[in-house]
């Protein structure tokens, strides 16, 4: 969510490289399989989150979007969100979706052990989980109250 005026271009995407944290209010990372193959190993956008986690701004991801987030490293490699209560697409929904068996890894175990408080509500509900500026919903089902919430989270909201 940029500051200025004017519409995002959604047919050119924002090269992760130029993005600053310090330009936007919000990182918000999309759920779909994606993500756990492109974006988990991203050092471009764990320099992002990461910043934008240590600024305070709003991170939110949701379904699987939550693997971006294992791509925040700090200097010494500990994963930036580690310690930090979160929710995302659990491994019991992955088991019972029909793309479970070719998931690479299921998301909620890997975010555990990268020492993620991994919490989640039952099978295909509307679940969020706000940790200060942290905001993560479970699956699509919780796409609207995790918006709600990012909402909620930006300042002049």
């Amino acid at each position: 969510m940029g500051r200025g005026p004017g519409r995002l271009d959604l047919a050119a995407p924002l090269d992760l490289a130029a993005v600053r944290a310090a330009d936007h209010d919000a990182l918000y990372l999309p759920g779909g399989h994606a993500p756990m193959t492109d974006l988990a190993d991203d050092a471009r956008l764990g320099v992002l989150l990461a910043d934008a986690d240590g600024r305070g701004q709003v991170v939110a991801a949701l379904c699987h979007g939550v693997a971006g987030l294992l791509s925040a490293t700090k200097e010494d490699g500990a994963f930036v969100f580690a310690g930090r209560s979160l929710t995302g697409f659990t491994d019991e929904e992955e088991n019972q979706g029909e793309l479970g068996d070719q998931a690479p890894w299921p998301v909620e175990s890997r975010l555990a052990e990268r020492g993620a408080g991994v919490r989640t509500g039952a099978a295909w509900c509307d679940t969020v989980i706000v940790d200060g500026n942290l905001i993560t919903g479970q699956n699509p089902q919780s796409s609207v109250t995790t918006a709600k919430q990012v909402l909620t989270a930006l300042p002049d909201a």
